[in-house]
C-alpha cells in the first residue's frame, strides 16, 4: 500500500501543471538570439549552420532562463563557455567509441556533483554534460564535427551578446529579490500574529537564500552592495526580536507588517514603499520594551533600502561593517569548493546522488547504443538522447525523480507524434528557420509549466531539427521516444538501487543538528560571564551552521510522506512530531540566550556559565541516542539545574538596589534558562519514548508537512 500511495503522488506531481514563466525580457533576449541565428543561417544557405546555431543558443538560453543569481551577462558567458567546450571534447572523443564510456561517467559523476551549489546549477551541470553526449554520438568526425562545433559556439555567443541589450534593470537584481522575499516573510509572518495563528517559529529558509544569493557577489562587488548586507541584518535582528519576543501582548502587528511590506517593495521595485498614515500613527503611538527594540530596528531597515534604491560603487559608508564581515573572507569561488568538498563525503545524499546520475547516465548511453548497434533498432551508434533523459529524469529525491520518469515519456512519445506529422511535409530553409523561432518560443514560454507539456514541444521541435540534417523521420520520430521511455525506466531503476531514503537521513541530521548545539550553547552560556568572552562574528558563524542543519532536517521529515518505505523509519510520525517539537522549543530558548547577551557589565551573569558544561555534555549525549546509541534518561539535566541554580546563587533573585528588591536580569536568565532546560527534557523525553517502542511495522505513515 505505501508503494501504491507513492506512485499515486508522483504521478499526480509529474501531471500537475504549472503557471509558471519566465520574466518576459529575460525570455525575449533567449527568443532573440535564435532568431538571429535562424536568420543567418538562413541568409548564408547553410542548413547546417541553422541547426547548430538553434542547439547552442536554445540551451544556453535555457541557462539564462533558469534562477539567476549572478548578473545575466556572467551567467550567460560561463554556460556558453562550458557548453562549447563541452560540445568540442565530444567531437575529440568520438572516435573512440564505446571507450567513450570511460570518459561519460566521471564527467557525469561531477554534473550530479555540482547540484551541491543549488538547483539551477545542477540543472546547468546536466546541460553542458548533454552537449558532451549530443556531439560524442552524433558529430560524423573531427573537421565536420568541429564545424558542427563552430556553428553551436556562434548561437552561444548570439546568447551571450543578447545580454547585452536593454531594459538593464538594477544592479543585483537577484539579491534584491531575495531580499524582498525575506522581508516579504517577516511580514506575513507579523500578519499571522495579529491573526493569531502564528504557530510556528520564524523560518529561516528565506534569510539562508538571501545570504548565499550575497555570498555570491565577488569581493570587489561587496563595497557597493553594503546597504544589501545592512538590510540582511537587520532583517535577522527583526527574525531575531520576533523569535524571542513570541506571544507578546499589545504589538500593532498590521501596522508592523505594512511597515516591513514596505520595506520589500522599496528593495525589489527600487521605488519607495509607502506604509498608510494610520499604521505609521500607530507605530508612533506604540509603547513597551519590544516597541523599544523593534522599532529602531524597522526604521534602520527602512534606511537602508532608501540607500539601495540608487546603489553607486563607493559612494556611501558601508553600514552594519559586521555583516558585511562575514563575507569577507569567504568569496563565491571558496565558498563554492567548500560545498563541493562537503558533498564529497560518501555519507553525504549529494555523493549518492552523484553516484546514481554518474551510473545511470553511463549505462543508458550504454543501452541506447546497443539498442541501435546490436539489434537494429532507433539510432545506430546513437545512446545520448536514452543517456540525456536518465541524466533529467534522476533528481536528488524520490519524489521528483518518478514524477518526471513518468512524466517525462508521455510528453516525449506525444511529441514523436507531433514530429512525425510535421515531417510528412517538404519543408524548404526558410520554413525551418521560422520552425525554429516558432518552437524555440514555444519550448522556452512552457519550460517550467511541466515535463509531460514541455517534452510534447520539445520533442518535436528537436527531432524536427535532426531530420533536417538528413535522418530519416521515421527512426528520428519513434526512436526518440522509446529511448526517453528506456532513460526514463534506467533512472528509476538505479534510483531504487542506489536509493537515498529520508527516513533513514533523519536521524543523521538530528544527531548532527544536537552535536552542533552541544558546541553552541556552552558558547552562549559562557557569554553571560562576561561582556567581552564571547567571539560575536566567531558564534555568527555557529548560528549560520545550527540554522542550516536544522532546515536540511526539516526538508528531509517534509519528504517522507511520499517515500515509499518511511514506514520503516525509526520513528512513527507521533514521535517525530514530539520530537521536532523538542527541536523548535530547543531552538527558541537558544535564541532568548543569544539574543539576551551581556552587552554591559549590569546585565552580566556568570553564575550561567557554571551551566555551559553539563549543558554540552548532555546534548552530546543525546546526539549519540538520536544517532542510534544508548538513550539519555529524562529528568537528569533537570536535576543538574536545580542543584546548580542554587548552589551558584542563580536562584538569588534578590537586589536591594532595585526599586522592588528584584534583580530582573537574573530572573530574565533564569527563565531563559529553565526554558532552556525544559526544552531539553522535552526533547530527551521524545528520544526515550520512541527508543522504547517496537520499530519499523505497524507504524503510522507521516502525514505532509511534519515539522514543517
Amino acid at each position: 500500500m505505501a508503494w501504491a500511495a507513492s506512485l499515486s503522488h508522483a504521478v499526480r506531481k509529474g501531471f500537475r501543471t504549472e503557471r509558471v514563466f519566465a520574466d518576459p525580457w529575460t525570455l525575449a533576449r533567449a527568443v532573440l538570439a535564435v532568431a538571429v541565428g535562424a536568420v543567418i543561417g538562413w541568409a548564408t544557405g547553410n542548413v547546417l549552420a541553422t541547426t547548430m546555431m538553434s542547439v547552442g543558443t536554445f540551451i544556453c538560453g535555457i541557462g539564462t532562463l533558469l534562477t539567476p543569481m549572478r548578473h545575466r551577462f556572467v551567467n550567460a558567458l560561463v554556460m556558453a563557455l562550458a557548453f562549447s567546450c563541452a560540445v568540442a571534447l565530444g567531437v575529440v572523443v568520438q572516435p573512440l567509441h564505446w571507450y567513450f564510456l570511460i570518459v561519460l561517467a566521471p564527467v557525469a559523476f561531477l554534473g550530479g556533483l555540482w547540484w551541491a551549489l543549488g538547483r539551477a546549477v545542477g540543472i546547468r551541470a546536466y546541460l553542458v554534460v548533454i552537449g558532451l553526449l549530443i556531439t560524442a554520438d552524433i558529430s560524423p568526425g573531427l573537421s565536420a564535427g568541429f564545424d558542427m562545433t563552430k556553428w553551436i559556439a556562434a548561437g552561444c555567443a548570439l546568447t551571450v551578446l543578447a545580454q547585452l541589450l536593454p531594459p538593464y534593470g538594477r544592479r543585483y537584481a537577484a539579491q534584491r529579490r531575495k531580499l524582498a522575499d525575506v522581508y516579504g516573510f517577516l511580514a506575513s509572518y507579523a500578519r499571522k500574529e495579529a491573526e493569531a495563528v502564528g504557530t510556528a517559529r520564524p523560518a529561516s529558509v528565506s534569510f539562508s537564500a538571501a545570504r548565499s544569493a550575497l555570498g555570491l557577489l565577488p569581493q570587489f562587488a561587496r563595497p557597493a552592495a553594503a546597504p544589501l548586507y545592512g538590510l540582511l541584518g537587520e532583517a535577522e535582528r527583526i527574525r531575531r526580536t520576533f523569535y524571542a519576543e513570541q506571544g507578546a501582548k499589545g504589538v500593532p502587528y498590521r501596522a508592523v507588517a505594512e511597515a516591513l511590506e514596505a520595506i520589500a517593495r522599496t528593495v525589489a521595485s527600487g521605488r519607495p514603499g509607502k506604509v498608510p498614515d494610520e499604521c505609521l500613527r500607530e507605530l508612533a503611538a506604540w509603547r513597551g520594551p519590544l516597541a523599544e527594540s523593534l522599532l529602531p530596528k524597522i526604521s534602520e531597515a527602512q534606511r537602508l533600502a532608501d540607500l539601495s534604491v540608487d546603489l553607486r560603487r563607493g559612494d556611501r559608508p558601508a553600514p552594519h561593517e559586521e555583516v558585511s564581515a562575514l563575507y569577507s573572507g569567504a568569496g563565491p569561488l571558496s565558498g563554492g569548493v567548500r560545498r563541493l568538498t562537503a558533498a564529497l563525503r560518501p555519507g553525504d545524499p549529494l555523493f549518492r546522488h552523484a553516484v546514481r546520475v554518474g551510473v545511470g547516465t553511463t549505462v543508458a548511453e550504454a543501452a541506447g547504443r546497443a539498442v541501435g548497434d546490436f539489434w537494429g533498432h532507433g539510432l545506430p551508434a546513437h545512446g545520448f538522447w536514452a543517456a540525456l533523459t536518465t541524466m533529467l529524469v534522476l533528481f536528488p529525491d524520490y519524489e521528483h525523480t518518478f514524477a518526471r520518469g513518468i512524466s517525462r515519456p508521455i510528453g516525449t512519445i506525444a511529441g514523436g507524434f507531433v514530429a512525425w506529422g510535421l515531417l510528412q511535409y517538404h519543408w524548404g530553409h526558410g520554413a525551418l528557420a521560422v520552425a525554429v523561432v516558432v518552437f524555440a518560443v514555444l519550448s522556452f514560454t512552457l519550460l517550467r509549466t511541466g515535463q509531460h507539456v514541455l517534452n510534447v514541444v520539445l520533442t518535436a521541435w528537436l527531432v524536427f531539427l535532426i531530420h533536417n540534417i538528413g535522418t530519416p523521420e521515421g527512426p528520428v520520430a519513434f526512436g526518440r521516444p522509446a529511448d526517453t521511455v528506456l532513460g526514463a525506466l534506467i533512472a528509476m531503476v538505479i534510483f531504487l538501487l542506489l536509493p537515498t531514503w529520508h527516513h533513514r537521513h533523519v536521524p543523521v541530521l538530528l544527531a548532527r543538528w544536537l552535536r552542533l548545539q552541544a558546541r553552541l550553547l556552552p558558547v552562549v552560556l559562557t557569554g553571560y560571564s562576561d561582556v567581552a568572552a564571547v567571539d560575536r562574528a566567531g558564534l555568527e558563524t555557529l548560528r549560520t551552521s545550527v540554522r542550516r542543519v536544522h532546515e536540511e532536517l526539516n526538508e528531509a521529515i517534509g519528504k517522507l510522506a511520499h517515500e515509499p518505505r518511511s514506514h520503516r523509519g525509526r520513528w512513527s510520525e507521533a514521535e517525530l512530531r514530539r520530537i521536532m517539537a523538542g527541536v523548535n522549543d530547543l531552538n527558541h530558548a537558544t535564541a532568548l540566550l543569544a539574543e539576551h547577551l551581556p552587552d554591559r557589565e549590569d546585565e552580566v551573569v556568570p553564575e550561567l556559565a557554571e551551566f555551559a558544561a553539563p549543558v554540552g555534555d548532555h546534548l552530546a549525549a543525546l546526539s549519540d541516542a538520536a544517532g542510534g546509541g544508548e538513550p539519555v534518561r529524562p529528568g537528569a539535566l533537570r536535576e543538574v539545574f536545580d542543584l546548580l541554580s542554587v548552589s551558584s546563587g542563580l536562584a538569588w533573585l534578590g537586589d536591594p538596589e532595585s526599586a522592588d528588591g528584584v534583580s530582573r536580569v537574573r530572573a530574565r536568565a533564569l527563565s531563559s534558562c529553565l526554558g532552556l532546560v525544559t526544552a531539553i527534557e522535552s526533547l530527551t523525553g521524545g528520544l526515550d519514548a520512541a527508543a522504547g517502542q517496537p520499530h519499523g511495522r505497524g507504524r503510522t505513515r507521516h502525514a505532509s508537512g511534519t515539522a514543517a
